[in-house]
């Protein structure tokens, strides 16, 4: 078992020895300071998982000690020792972060029982920041990366909603990528410790998706030669995720209802219910309020399910990120395949900014994955473009690179600086560098044509 670091500090050498000798059969590593000063002195070398000090020492106190190490190492916890007559101060030690207080003389077991529920809770919330950690550093949060209005509050109302346990109803056209958000919510709330489990509800037959969610007896159905567990239950403490929710048969729907309200779940050919403890994250592509009016979907379960909506916006309502993603995704794939290409050009840029995405930030994912892997460069051009991709959008105009033939010298370049605008995000600093003219002439030209 990995012992944490904890520091003892108190000016009573018997005291602090006594102490020692009492922590040494959990499983921590205790350093000692024998006052204030040289406690500060120890926060500033390392972090603690635990900091356990007197209030009462000469020149600097326990106060100071309690404030240096939440300044220091928040995710730290403090338990503060105290004379008889000294409740009130403790009192305020608490107010200012304190986890505990121990009045003297000190119960050894007290003090033992008291350090554990420390560690514990260090533990989690170590683990929580991780967790936290390795999803912003491998996605940016979310697994959305992106600089656009519609995105920003998107991750707002995720880091809003994953705290809570409130049902969520993800609304986005195919490839937006609403289970990498319902993933994101799981992963940054109370249930990341949980199961993450996800079913596509599209497809399935009314028997097979109802054994899937709620699972079968022996005998239930042909086939059923053995009891099993469905997803509801497989999910217990964590987060289901139905994807193409809207697909649901009606029958199903029903069923799927009276769980959500009774939190407990019936096996097909079961007679009892066993509870299950799930949050639910639904998705769907499709126009669920007409369904409701045309009969295709219960309106009871809709607005079950859309306790908290999120819409995802589709790509081409969002052009300025392709670029940020194209990069992202470069840079994955790069490293995935072992290829040594470090960026796009200006042409392809061009070409991937302009093309209209029906498959959304999947299919420009797709795109970028097939260029990395048939790039005969380092720089990817619109040779490498999938077929798909470059004849319809190697101009703005969508013409074919022949649309410069007959043009204007003024129409070329009024659409040659929209490009580059668009394939800028708008940053006409940037803009101005890749045109080889100043930002004064660019602001000049913006207004000249209109743009």
């Amino acid at each position: 078992m990995r012992k944490e670091p904890v520091l003892l500090v108190d000016d009573d050498d018997g005291l602090r020895e006594t102490l020692a000798d009492a922590l040494e059969s959990l499983p921590v590593v205790v350093t000692t300071a024998a006052s204030g000063g040289e406690a500060l002195e120890r926060l500033a070398e390392r972090e603690y998982a635990v900091v356990i000090s007197d209030l009462k020492m000469k020149e600097v106190d326990g106060l100071a000690v309690l404030a240096e190490a939440k300044r220091r190492h928040p995710a730290c916890s403090v338990v503060i020792l105290t004379g008889h007559g000294s409740r009130e101060v403790a009192v305020q030690a608490m107010r200012d972060g304190a986890t505990y207080y121990i009045e003297k003389p000190i119960d050894l077991a007290e003090l033992r029982t008291k350090v554990t529920k420390c560690l514990e809770a260090h533990r989690k919330e170590v683990e929580y920041q991780e967790l936290r950690s390795r999803v912003d550093a491998q996605y940016g949060i979310a697994g959305i990366v992106g600089q656009d209005p519609k995105v920003v509050r998107l991750l707002d109302g995720i880091r809003q909603i994953a705290p809570t346990q409130a049902t969520v109803l993800l609304l986005g056209e195919s490839g937006t990528g609403k289970e990498l958000v319902a993933r994101a919510i799981h992963d940054l709330g109370r249930r990341a410790s949980g199961r993450f489990v996800a079913l596509n509800c599209g497809g399935l037959a009314e028997g097979t998706i109802e054994s899937e969610l709620f699972g079968h007896v022996k005998g239930a159905f042909t086939g059923a030669v053995s009891d099993r567990e469905g997803k509801f239950e497989y999910a217990d403490g964590g987060t289901l995720f139905l994807d193409e929710v809207g697909e649901m048969p009606l029958q199903t729907q029903v069923k799927l209802l009276r769980v959500l309200e009774d939190r407990a779940v019936t096996r097909v050919g079961a007679n009892t219910a066993k509870p299950v403890d799930v949050r639910l994250i639904a998705a769907t592509n499709a126009d669920l309020e007409k369904k409701v009016q045309d009969g295709e979907f219960r309106g009871d379960l809709y607005y079950r399910l859309k306790v908290v909506t999120l819409r995802l916006p589709p790509l081409r309502e969002r052009s300025g990120d392709v670029k940020v993603l194209a990069g992202h995704f470069l840079q994955e794939f790069a490293r995935l395949h072992d290829k040594d290409v470090e960026s796009i050009d200006r042409d392809a840029l061009v070409a991937l900014v302009h093309y209209d995405w029906p498959g959304n930030v999947r299919e420009l994912r797709n795109a970028i994955e097939s260029m990395v892997v048939r790039a005969r460069g380092n720089i990817l051009t619109v040779a490498d473009l999938p077929p798909e991709i470059a004849p319809a959008t190697a101009t703005p105009e969508g013409e074919g690179w022949e649309f410069l033939v007959g043009r204007t010298a003024e129409e070329v370049e009024r659409n040659h600086i929209r490009v580059t605008l668009a394939a800028t995000a708008g940053n006409r600093v940037q803009a101005a560098r890749s045109l080889g003219i100043s930002e004064r002439t660019l602001y000049r030209k913006i207004r000249e044509f209109g743009l």
